[in-house]
């Protein structure tokens, strides 16, 4: 008993009930949800999706062009496994209104030779969804200009004038 007591010494131990495979894995995936969205909450509005990233540019290029609207907490640009920029990145402000300047003005701004995208980063679900909804609205205009190609049509009854 002393020598299991001396090789725990510095190791946490976890005693609880023993549950299911299913309990178990139904409790881990709410913790899963929880950390998600307390995460989410905290960047929300203040981390920014930069596209369309000159090959040139790096970690220490980034800042240069993005301190000027506030203080950056953290700032990534997206690399394949030998190393080389994938043309998107990742900067994240202090607080929103800084976040919203910084897209307010460097948005379409030519970055080296290419025009670059700022926006809201957001989950790749969310932006799935928003762009099915952009889609959708799109084709129903669509549609309804194929059905009333010379707009809508009125007809007036038998006692109206024509031109």
């Amino acid at each position: 008993c002393e020598t299991l007591t001396e090789e725990l010494k510095d190791k946490k131990i976890f005693v609880g009930r023993a549950q299911k495979k299913a309990e178990r894995q139904e409790e881990l995936t709410k913790k899963f949800e929880a950390f998600k969205m307390e995460r989410l909450q905290k960047w929300q509005g203040v981390n920014l999706y930069v596209k369309n990233l000159d090959d040139t540019f790096d970690e220490e290029k980034l800042p240069e062009k993005f301190s000027e609207f506030g203080a950056i907490t953290s700032l990534k640009i997206a690399r394949d496994d030998k190393g080389v920029s994938k043309g998107f990145g990742f900067v994240c402000y202090t607080t929103p209104e800084e976040a919203s300047k910084a897209i307010a003005a460097l948005n379409t701004t030519m970055v080296g030779s290419k025009p670059i995208y700022v926006a809201h980063a957001q989950r790749k679900e969310q932006r799935r969804a928003q762009l099915e909804r952009q889609y959708a609205q799109r084709a129903s205009q669509r549609m309804q200009a194929s059905i009333f190609p010379n707009g809508p049509m009125f007809y007036g009854g038998p006692n109206t004038m024509r031109p």
